[in-house]
């Protein structure tokens, strides 16, 4: 008699696990497919979530978009004045080597721009005052007032070649921190709406975290090639600048002759 009684309180034991195991499964598959369902339903494009979006996050998107078109403009207009100034500098350079005079090279009409023309203009122009004034010999004073005045069109010559690059340094500095305060602030927002909602499926945190990675993404993709185009611009006035500098020895080496000619 008890052994009965104890079997028959097995197999109900058995049975209520059972159920209440099967129960428990198909209380997680609904609750999945219908997380899933919802998901599908309500969960709109990116470009929806981006126009609906939280105004901060909207304003760091628009900082973000301002830093890259203008950083993108600074690396076409640099880029096209970096490779022409680089290119009329060897020209004019390769001239002045073969020129016998220096007054030969003024009515050369094709070489007539680049910062190694305008700074040999200025010296030139110096040099012509001295040659009026009946000068024989370049005294010290003479070569160091050549050399301030070409030093002078020499700075402006470079503070041209130098101008907006620094905005790229900016840029590469600044946007990484824009997007990532875009990024906290939208997975702030994103606890916010759990709190509200009362749940954390996928339906209710995505959208804020998609606006998140967005603003991530935007910061990366304006200050990556804000930090390369901005080492290679730097790489390639610290080359002019060389040719500069050798040039201005050139041109002073040329008007002793010259003067004492």
């Amino acid at each position: 008699m008890v052994s009965t009684l104890i079997g028959f309180i097995s197999n109900a034991y058995a049975q209520v696990e059972t159920a209440t195991q099967t129960a428990a499964e198909n209380t997680v598959n609904t609750i999945v497919n219908s997380d899933v369902a919802q998901t599908a339903i309500e969960q709109p494009g990116l470009w929806s979530h981006i126009l609906n979006a939280d105004p901060v996050v909207k304003l760091t998107l628009l900082l973000l978009v301002f830093f890259s078109i203008t950083c993108w403009a600074v690396i076409f207009f640099k880029s096209s004045q970096l490779m022409t100034a680089q290119k009329t500098s060897k020209s004019f350079w390769h001239r002045f080597s073969a020129s016998p005079t220096l007054s030969d090279l003024v009515s050369v009409k094709s070489i007539r721009q680049g910062p190694l023309y305008e700074i040999f203009a200025t010296g030139h122009v110096t040099l012509g005052k001295f040659k009026n004034a009946k000068v024989n010999k370049m005294s010290d004073y003479h070569r160091s007032l050549l050399a301030q005045r070409m030093n002078q069109s020499r700075e402006e010559e470079i503070y041209k070649l130098e101008q907006y690059v620094s905005f790229l340094a900016t840029t590469a500095s600044v946007a990484p921190f824009i997007g990532l305060f875009g990024t906290v602030w939208g997975i702030l927002t994103a606890f916010m709406a759990i709190g509200k909602a009362g749940s954390s499926s996928l339906a209710t945190v995505g959208p804020y975290i998609s606006e998140a990675l967005v603003a991530t993404a935007i910061g990366l993709f304006a200050a990556i090639p804000a930090v390369i185009f901005y080492n290679y611009f730097v790489g390639k006035i610290r080359i002019i600048n060389k040719m500069i500098d050798l040039f201005m020895e050139d041109f002073l080496i040329k008007s002793e002759q010259e003067i004492a000619a």
